[in-house]
């Protein structure tokens, strides 16, 4: 005998365990097992995680939150103040707007640096159709959640390898760092320096591996003496710069491996009363905006976090995208010059 389908679903109901009998074993009230079967906030970590562990258990058959009609983006940012936030939400605002959707921001570290595990509060609530996360490190929690929800989810920009079962979207770095160099050496330097990031993220490693590439090229070795590891700001790089300006054998040229870093060295070559560019060139890495704003404009490989940002959400929001769809969305690098371009429009009375 064949039963229905709603026969089945009958069954299947007349089997679920009640919701008292639920709250009895994990010691709390239906209301709050209600809210953890329907994805709501206002649980802890800690009870949700007891009560989805008995659910697991009894294998408890409620079918899955349906979301054909969410018309939600979520963004998971590192924090606010990172300077490339703008450009990532710049990027989903325009896919929102032609899909009709919206936005959600959230970041996980408040304004003082501490972590703000509430975020994933934020994501139930806002029940997402895709996620986008800023940071190669995307927690096992967090994974499990936009999985729970049926949201799928990437990696932007990402500093580090992300998980496997994670698309991630990246500028190919090794690149932009060999036309950087090859950039300056067609300007006639031969004496470098370079200001890396934390090498223990994967995009710094690579634009300085692609920078080196280029100056072996001509013959050219840099020293690891010349190559001082900053972090993410310029006050680190200011203090290299200092330092690496001041030798006997002073660079000619300094690569910045991101722009942040080059505010610092230009601070440290007008302490010092080097002109840029005739007496020191700098190069930055990702083309944020406050770069166009420095004196000259900063001379920089353009990393156009916008479009990769509405390039992964057309991928996680297409309705064919399967299991096996690609991973990775390698960019090309564009090495942006404001200052010829200034130049130049002035040359054609623009």
């Amino acid at each position: 005998m064949t039963l229905s389908s709603s026969q089945t679903n009958m069954r299947t109901a007349s089997q679920r365990p009640k919701l008292s009998h639920i709250a009895k074993l994990a010691n709390t009230t239906p209301s709050t097992v209600s809210k953890v079967i329907n994805g709501r906030s206002g649980v802890s970590d800690e009870t949700r995680q007891r009560i989805e562990a008995l659910l697991k258990d009894m294998e408890y058959s409620k079918p899955p939150v349906k979301h054909a009609l969410s018309t939600t983006i979520m963004l998971v940012l590192e924090s606010m103040d990172n300077p490339w936030v703008l450009d990532i939400m710049q990027g989903a605002t325009d896919t929102a707007v032609k899909r009709s959707m919206t936005v959600t921001i959230c970041a996980k570290n408040a304004s003082d640096g501490i972590l703000n595990d509430t975020y994933r509060q934020a994501i139930r609530r806002a029940r997402p159709k895709a996620v986008i996360f800023d940071n190669a490190y995307v927690p096992m929690r967090d994974r499990t959640l936009c999985q729970e929800l049926g949201a799928r989810y990437a990696v932007v920009d990402p500093s580090g390898t992300p998980c496997k079962d994670c698309m991630d979207v990246r500028i190919d770095n090794w690149t932009g760092g060999f036309e950087i160099g090859s950039h300056l050496i067609n300007l006639g330097h031969r004496q470098f320096a370079a200001i890396t990031g934390p090498m223990s993220t994967t995009c710094y490693p690579a634009r300085l591996a692609g920078f080196r590439a280029a100056l072996a090229q001509h013959d050219i070795v840099l020293n690891d003496t010349q190559v001082r590891e900053g972090d993410y700001w310029s006050e680190n790089a200011r203090l290299h710069a200092l330092d690496l300006l001041q030798q006997k054998n002073r660079p000619t040229a300094v690569f910045a491996c991101s722009d942040t870093q080059a505010f610092g060295i230009y601070d440290a070559a007008h302490q010092l009363g080097l002109s840029i560019p005739e007496d020191l060139s700098v190069t930055g890495f990702d083309d944020i905006n406050s770069a166009r704003h420095l004196g000259p404009p900063l001379t920089t490989m353009r990393q156009p976090l916008a479009e990769m940002t509405r390039a992964t959400l057309a991928t996680l929001l297409s309705k064919h995208q399967s299991e096996d769809a690609q991973r990775t969305l390698l960019f090309p690098p564009t090495l942006r010059s404001v200052y010829k371009e200034l130049h130049a429009d002035r040359e054609t009375g623009c």
